[in-house]
């Protein structure tokens, strides 16, 4: 669904078909190492390649939008809020998955595991809720306030529309 929205946002063609048959191929690699598991546990492989991929479309995502004239603040965006919310989950739980996989089996690190996973969802889930409250503006900021002037003429203003 992330691939999806993203798609939606990215401009360029090549990096839309790639973003959305990427989400078809880790579909299928999901199925297959969950085929492959003898011993059903935490998919550390299918985890930390989506966390991966996805921060790469998403830094891809801001990229683009840096490459834009700026309108109006990226802020005021809801896109830009979903970007970062998924920047923070993904990046602290990659980094939490990569650390629990050979400690997983520690209780005391279970439990600083439940605090540093229940914090960072908690902090993406707020700022998911930022990005429902965003209002943004359906036409386009420039258009209203062009201003044809006659720089040549002694009057500027008069030949204004």
């Amino acid at each position: 669904m992330l691939a999806y929205l993203f798609s939606l946002h990215v401009r360029n063609k090549i990096i839309k078909i790639i973003l959305l048959s990427s989400s078809v191929i880790f579909s299928i690699f999901c199925i297959y190492d969950f085929s492959i598991e003898k011993v059903p546990g935490l998919p550390f492989l299918p985890l930390s390649i989506e966390y991966i991929t996805l921060l790469v479309f998403i830094i891809y995502y801001f990229f683009e939008v840096m490459q834009e004239p700026v309108v109006e603040p990226i802020y005021q965006k809801a896109i830009f809020w979903i970007s970062v919310a998924f920047i923070f989950n993904f990046s602290g739980n990659f980094f939490l998955f990569l650390y629990s996989k050979n400690s997983y089996n520690d209780e005391a690190f279970k439990h600083q595991y439940a605090i540093i996973y229940t914090t960072v969802t908690v902090i993406k889930n707020l700022l998911l809720c930022i990005s429902i409250l965003i209002k943004e503006k359906k036409e386009d900021p420039l258009s209203n306030s062009l201003i044809n002037i006659d720089l040549d003429s002694l009057d500027p203003f008069k030949n204004r529309h």
